[in-house]
């Protein structure tokens, strides 16, 4: 996987002028174009849309004024990854919170039953993974051998996010406590 977006696929449905306004942030100009009858969720071939150009060049009054319009924060791409999915993958916690303050489901999974805390866990992006939390990601979700995050995170040996899953919030969801080798807790 990437971190990048493939611009060229953009360039079959929709005129270079609105895409150079989303990467530059010419909110106004954006505004024209969607005046003038592009729909807010327009996707190019590759199921990229607008929202999803805007986050990954960070443009954030342009994602304000397409959610204004009935922009979706969580329209999926061709591969059921939405942006926050993306933000998540790829370790980049400022979007993560900005699209969770946006509505964005932390919860949202691809048909192949992957869903952003798990790669953030995976992927030992720890800011992320509290990013997620703080905005209602489930830590309960399973994958598809019956493992939750928790039990990734051990498995891959990353404290941190152990600490932060094992941390004060847990125990306030009423999640058992791991017993000690004693069987004590």
């Amino acid at each position: 996987m990437s971190d990048d977006i493939h611009h060229e696929a953009w360039r079959d449905r929709v005129a270079p002028d609105l895409l150079d306004a989303v990467r530059q942030g010419d909110v106004p100009e954006v505004l024209r174009w969607l005046d003038d009858g592009r729909p807010a969720n327009w996707q190019d071939s590759e199921g990229c849309s607008l929202v999803f150009l805007a986050v990954y060049h960070r443009q954030w009054a342009v994602i304000d004024s397409l959610l204004a319009r009935g922009a979706s924060v969580d329209l999926p791409d061709r591969r059921g990854w939405t942006p926050l999915f993306w933000a998540a993958f790829n370790g980049h916690a400022d979007i993560v919170s900005f699209l969770i303050g946006r509505g964005a489901n932390p919860d949202v999974r691809t048909e192949d039953e992957e869903w952003p805390l798990f790669w953030a866990v995976f992927k030992g992006h720890t800011s992320v993974v509290r990013h997620l939390l703080l905005g209602g990601a489930k830590r309960d979700q399973l994958d598809g051998d019956g493992h939750d995050v928790l039990w990734l995170a051990r498995t891959l040996g990353r404290q941190d996010i152990v600490a932060i899953l094992e941390g004060p919030r847990a125990r306030r969801t009423n999640r058992p406590l791991p017993e000690n080798s004693d069987g004590t807790i």
